[in-house]
């Protein structure tokens, strides 16, 4: 697990904003967000930091956590297939992190709720196990945290309505609404349908879902919140690109197979199912002057089946694929809960912060299972054979994972314009696969208590400047063994980061710049490539650079620009990868910029005006095919809006204007394509 300064709760969930000389600015660079268990503003985290709030969420259109999570710096979208997605940054997968509770194995394994359901995403970059506790082996490249909309006081009701490329029909429906005359008990209400088609052949999907949550404020400082989401979704033929060719079974290049985007190579009794029900109740009370109490519980139960026909390397010798034909009926529940208590306090004549809880997760994955390789002629999916699902011979998995931990995080006033943060968690995990043949579970990792630290400090020279350095211890377990048949140990390392933040010119131009060094060390590491036996031998470093800049330079304009810079190396490895690049499929050096323009006061009033540039440099499915790559490349978008009044307003977003070939995804299941050029026209009604 990762201790880190910062980890993300979800107690602000409204974007402030404040007019500026009629420019309407957005103020989440210096006012509280949901941040370090504290609520503190972005220029007092000493870590790599994006909100996506909810007025960007509705200028931009957006209607995925991937479209969400597009211009967020650092952050490389990897496309699993059109139902689910991976998500990147400094080298390792990123994780979730639902209203501010850890969820382990969330990304791999689980599908997300739509993004209709949540009011903003908030986004930290870099190792950040103070509450997230033990990641899965790769999930160190930070959290993101969804966090769901909550009713307001007053009556509202708004509308969605889109048509897009592709025959993609989406409608939506967000409600909020009182319960009681002085606004104590008060409800929101989300329902939602989609269904479209894709860009390539034979695929299909609809998802629908329905939100609602109601809240109860009995006393002025006593909050109850109970929420219940539930999202149904299933596809047709599923997407999951284009495998690579070789020219025989001894090659081992692999290169690009010359297809048109539109082909797919799954066959057409291919299918896919998910149902999601999530639970979520928190309750927020003060305990006294500058002190809190909150308690969260999270419930969800997810389940997955799916009948699937991948396409596997082709050889070009005999124009064959290896298909890899399945059936898998997963469930995944989880429990999460947590206890935090927020304060303030004064010492030495100076005030000082706390941020003290525990937390406790539950997670099983179990499922039934089938599959097997088979040969099938490249090039025309109607050939690759169906079968019947045999379902009293099915495999069975069952894992579950248990962690918990007490943490703490101060927050100390050295003097005026210097603070110090001390953070650390007292954890420990438990993981165990179930024996069928004996009804009983056997523990695969031991529990052990650890201790995991980390500290900051943050320099204030002026108002409009924060300095920071900052240190975040590394820990994750590891399942591989020795030659005695036990655990080799734990991961350790740390990151290390300093940067600086900036907002000049009452908040209308804000800037981040951070630089980091993230060192993983003991990693699994084989002494004899012919035993499956491992020693600590292992090391991975990443290094990079994240700046970020957002500027209202004059009424009406906004602006919106990043760059990273991102180098992973193997520095120590078993496998012939020393000296290679650890995450090839990110890019080295990614550029996005976004421009919007409001037009007020003239003939133009009411119209929007934006555009976007997305840039990347070469990325590869591995290190070890060079050959397989993703050449450097660049995507332009654009929108327009135009508020009638002020009930209705209309949408145009064009994604891709320059119809650019590219690979969202490299290697994996195959090559997957990204999205030729496309529209979509929504209309959108508040009341």
């Amino acid at each position: 697990m990762s201790a880190s300064v910062c980890c993300l709760t979800a107690y602000a969930q409204k974007d402030t904003t404040e007019v500026l000389d009629k420019a309407v600015i957005s103020t989440r660079y210096l006012s509280p967000v949901s941040v370090g268990g504290l609520e503190l503003p972005i220029m007092d985290i000493p870590q790599s930091v994006s909100v996506v709030n909810p007025t960007r969420i509705k200028e931009f259109n957006m209607n995925t956590i991937d479209e969400a999570l597009r211009d967020v710096p650092g952050v490389t979208i990897i496309a699993n297939d059109y139902m689910r997605s991976q998500y990147k940054a400094r080298g390792y997968n990123m994780s979730i992190m639902y209203d501010g509770l850890p969820a382990y194995n969330s990304l791999a394994i689980s599908q997300q709720l739509d993004l209709s359901f949540y009011e903003q995403i908030e986004v930290l970059r870099g190792p950040a196990g103070m509450i997230q506790g033990a990641p899965d082996g790769q999930s160190l490249g930070g959290i993101i945290n969804l966090v769901k909309k909550t009713p307001g006081k007053e009556l509202g009701i708004n509308t969605s309505l889109s048509y897009g490329s592709w025959n993609n029909y989406r409608g939506e429906i967000d409600i909020n609404a009182p319960l009681d005359k002085k606004g104590k008990l008060r409800s929101r209400w989300v329902f939602f349908a989609n269904d479209r088609d894709f860009f390539y052949d034979r695929s299909h999907a609809r998802k629908a879902g329905a939100y609602g949550v109601i809240e109860w404020q009995p006393f002025q400082h006593t909050l109850f919140s109970l929420s219940y989401a539930y999202q149904d979704s299933k596809g047709d033929v599923l997407y999951n690109g284009i495998p690579a060719i070789r020219e025989n079974a001894d090659d081992q290049s692999r290169n690009h197979i010359d297809v048109d985007r539109s082909f797919n190579p799954t066959p057409d009794w291919d299918w896919t199912k998910w149902k999601t029900h999530e639970i979520f109740f928190r309750m927020n009370q003060r305990l006294a002057e500058k002190w809190n109490l909150s308690v969260k519980t999270n419930i969800r139960a997810q389940h997955q089946e799916n009948k699937y026909g991948f396409a596997g390397t082709v050889s070009k010798d005999d124009n064959l694929s290896n298909y890899l034909r399945g059936y898998n009926d997963e469930s995944i529940p989880r429990v999460t809960a947590a206890a935090d208590v927020t304060g303030t306090f004064c010492l030495f004549n100076r005030t000082h912060h706390l941020f003290a809880g525990l937390n406790f997760e539950n997670f099983v994955d179990d499922k039934q299972y089938l599959s097997a390789y088979q040969k099938f002629e490249w090039g025309d999916p109607f050939l690759v054979q169906d079968f019947q699902i045999p379902y009293d011979k099915l495999n069975k998995s069952k894992m579950k994972v248990t962690q918990g931990g007490v943490y703490a995080q101060l927050q100390f006033t050295i003097v005026r314009p210097l603070k110090l943060f001390l953070s650390g968690r007292l954890s420990t995990i438990q993981a165990s696969m179930y024996d069928f043949n004996n009804s009983d579970w056997t523990v695969a990792l031991e529990p052990k208590l650890h201790f995991t630290p980390s500290a900051s400090l943050l320099y204030e020279p002026v108002r409009q400047i924060t300095i920071y350095a900052s240190y975040s211890d590394l820990y994750v377990p590891q399942t591989e063994k020795k030659a005695d048949g036990s655990l080799i140990d734990p991961r350790t390392g740390a990151q290390y980061e300093v940067g600086t933040k900036m907002s000049f010119w009452n908040n209308r131009l804000n800037a981040n710049v951070a630089a980091f060094y993230l060192r993983d060390n003991g990693r699994a590491y084989k002494t004899n490539p012919a035993e499956n036996t491992y020693v600590n031998g292992g090391l991975v470093e990443n290094k990079g650079v994240d700046i970020e800049v957002n500027a209202y330079p004059i009424n009406g304009l906004e602006l919106m620009t990043s760059y990273t810079y991102l180098d992973t190396k193997i520095t120590k490895s078993s496998s012939g990868d020393e000296g290679l690049a650890f995450s090839p499929v990110e890019p080295e050096h990614s550029f996005k910029f976004l421009a919007a323009y409001r037009f007020n006061g003239n003939i133009l009033n009411g119209l929007s005006l934006g555009a976007g540039v997305n840039a990347f440099s070469t990325s590869y499915a591995s290190v070890l095919t060079p050959e397989r790559n993703q050449k450097p490349y660049a995507l332009l978008n654009a929108f327009a809006s135009y508020r009638l009044n002020t009930h209705f307003s209309f949408y145009l977003n064009f994604n891709n204007i320059t119809d650019t070939v590219y690979y969202a995804r490299l290697g994996g299941n195959g090559d997957y394509f990204g999205d030729p050029f496309n529209f979509t026209l929504s209309l959108r009604c508040s009341f």
